[in-house]
């Protein structure tokens, strides 16, 4: 069996609960999960001291981690954090976060790619036709039986148009299941869910980990995922204001999909 933590939406700056920092590591050494993958939006508005704590935040996590850059990742507030997200959009991540914006994770039973799909200008998620043929070629380097896992930020599945979710996805999704993806993890609306679609893929969104920006009603969440060879099962874990601890909250258990290339 495998198991992976998945985080999103830190959000280190204006609105952060700090408070939730601690608990969340404590989670993460109590769970003792393979990998942990952070899915964008490290920072609130891409200032050298938010990218700072994130960056030691992920410092204190004993357990190989991936992480990839969110829209808020990237320099918005002046005229020169403008420049610079036109001409050198993540040197702040490539700084303090990984030199690398798309990254691989190879572990025990587990391939993970993280892929970057923010624009400087346009909302919503896309993958370059570059992304996409290296996208193919490190699926095809997986070790054999490994369960293929794809990390990018914007949502695959979209439960409506705001925020812009992952343009043409249905397309992006086709493309993953052709190639034997069978878990897609993302973030960005601070809304939990996770579905399987007509091909097989488990789409799992996590809330926001630590942000007091919570939407519709949801707590600060986080996923748990477990893979074993018959099932992938998601278990979302809320934070309970008067526990003062991330708590089980959902769970959804999927089929994996027998025959998948």
């Amino acid at each position: 069996m495998s198991s992976l933590i998945h985080l999103s939406d830190l959000h280190f700056g204006p609105h952060h609960r700090a408070r939730l920092d601690e608990i969340l590591l404590k989670d993460i050494a109590q769970l003792n999960p393979d990998a942990v993958i952070v899915s964008g939006d490290l920072t609130m508005r891409a200032r050298n001291r938010e990218f700072e704590q994130a960056r030691d935040f992920l410092a204190h996590i004993p357990k190989p981690t991936l992480t990839i850059p969110g829209n808020h990742d990237q320099p918005i507030l002046t005229p020169l954090d403008w420049l610079e997200r036109f001409t050198r959009q993540y040197a702040r991540y490539e700084k303090y976060i990984h030199p690398t914006i798309d990254s691989t994770l190879a572990i025990d039973g587990l391939f993970v790619l993280g892929l970057n799909d923010n624009h400087p200008a346009l909302p919503g998620g896309f993958w370059t036709r570059a992304q996409r043929v290296w996208l193919e070629d490190q699926l095809a380097r997986a070790p054999r039986g490994a369960v293929k896992v794809i990390a990018t930020h914007h949502q695959l599945v979209w439960n409506g148009w705001r925020p812009a979710g992952f343009w043409r996805a249905e397309r992006a999704l086709e493309f993953l299941a052709a190639r034997g993806v069978e878990l897609v993890l993302n973030g960005h609306t601070h809304v939990p869910r996770a579905a399987q679609t007509r091909g097989g893929i488990v789409v799992a969104r996590a809330g926001t980990a630590t942000s007091g920006r919570t939407r519709h009603g949801n707590a600060n969440s986080y996923n748990y995922v477990k893979i074993d060879e018959q099932e992938i099962s998601i278990f979302l874990r809320s934070y309970d204001e008067r526990a003062d601890a991330f708590v089980a909250a959902r769970a959804f258990t999927f089929p994996r999909r027998a025959g998948m290339p």
